[in-house]
């Protein structure tokens, strides 16, 4: 059997998915077959994008008058929870000169009981969570909004997050097929205003990446 290698997804910003990899198993022909279609669509994408950049306040006037989006108030008690994720996730990605020294790293092993590796990762994201909160706001924040749009059914909803100091755009929603096939039309619509500009185009930069991968779905 070939070596293993234990890879952990996420974090502070969401949910993390933990699994163990064979560094020498190869990929199946569906792998295959997937990633040249995906490789395929992506190229496509990419002959099609043009320059046509939009600031993000713009972009939340688009959401708000065109979709009919609402913005989450900063007091709600979900937005607080996402708020509070976010802040911490971003203080560790792009600011790990105000944490150094703080020690959070874990240790985990594909020999290792589920329950335990659970536990691991749980105490990891409360340290972070602890340290993001003892660090002053007016050394480090984050200009954090969310909207939401809700469906006819009660149990249908979508949302953008946006997040203006780092360039952060992402949405996700819940309901049926035709919900979803909805709100993925108006995911790639928000992405394209949202655009790029020559630079970015030029440059291959993360938000011109981030865009071709958005529209690929």
């Amino acid at each position: 059997m070939g070596e293993k290698h234990t890879e952990i997804i996420g974090g502070a910003d969401g949910p993390t998915t933990v699994f163990f990899a064979n560094r020498e198993q190869k990929p199946t022909l569906t792998q295959r077959i997937r990633r040249s279609i995906n490789k395929a669509k992506r190229h496509f994408v990419e002959k099609r994008i043009v320059p046509g950049a939009h600031s993000f306040e713009e972009v939340e006037k688009y959401l708000k008058s065109k979709y009919g989006f609402e913005e989450i108030d900063a007091s709600d008690a979900g937005f607080i929870e996402e708020y509070e994720e976010m802040r911490t996730s971003f203080l560790f990605r792009y600011r790990p000169d105000l944490v150094e020294g703080c020690k959070t790293d874990i240790d985990i092993s594909a020999s290792d009981d589920k329950e335990e590796i659970y536990s691991r990762i749980k105490e990891k994201i409360e340290k972070e969570r602890s340290i993001a909160a003892s660090l002053p706001k007016d050394v480090f924040d984050i200009d954090f909004h969310k909207y939401v749009k809700n469906g006819k059914d009660v149990n249908e909803s979508m949302h953008v997050l946006i997040e203006r100091k780092y360039g952060y755009l992402a949405g996700g929603a819940q309901g049926s097929k035709a919900f979803l096939g909805k709100w993925n039309r108006i995911y790639k619509d928000i992405y394209r205003y949202y655009g790029v500009s020559e630079d970015d185009i030029r440059n291959r930069t993360g938000r011109y990446k981030d865009l071709v991968i958005a529209i690929s779905r």
